[in-house]
């Protein structure tokens, strides 16, 4: 179970929304003063990620909560968001660079049209994956415990 602190923002019925700080690995980098990314996270600040979980343990607004979700939901999320997309566009190039005759004119922009065709085919694959009524709970982030409760920690 991979875990993280997200704190409660808002409550509606037996549905708690959560917000998370997203943090970046840049402080740990040995090249972060001559690195572009390092630079521009400065620039943009701190980000927050929001999402809802159960209300599994009496939470308030301005708790603060552990959250987790499981390896293997992960990994599968992460495959389904980025790998089904990136294969749409390369088969879709593939595919029509092909069925192509090689003296076409803007043969390029057709393969390259394609290619992007099939990028968004794998997003809305990936997406109507996440959409599937036995999908939702698989990738739901679920609350484990309190550590902070209205500002004082928990025993």
């Amino acid at each position: 179970m991979i875990e993280e602190q997200a704190q409660v923002v808002e409550i509606s019925g037996d549905q708690l929304l959560l917000q998370a700080q997203t943090k970046s690995s840049c402080g740990s980098c040995s090249a972060r003063k001559g690195c572009g990314t390092s630079v521009l996270s400065k620039v943009v600040g701190r980000k927050f990620t929001r999402f809802q979980a159960d209300n599994s343990v009496e939470a308030e607004v301005g708790d603060t909560v552990i959250v987790g979700i499981s390896e293997q939901a992960l990994l599968r999320g992460s495959l389904m968001m980025y790998i089904i997309p990136i294969m749409g566009m390369l088969v879709f190039a593939v595919v029509s660079d092909h069925m192509l005759d090689i003296l076409a004119d803007k043969r390029d922009l057709l393969v390259a049209a394609s290619g992007i065709a099939g990028l968004v085919s794998g997003s809305l694959l990936s997406r109507w994956y996440f959409q599937r009524r036995h999908n939702v709970h698989r990738f739901r982030p679920v609350v484990l415990r309190k550590i902070v409760e209205h500002g004082k920690l928990q025993p």
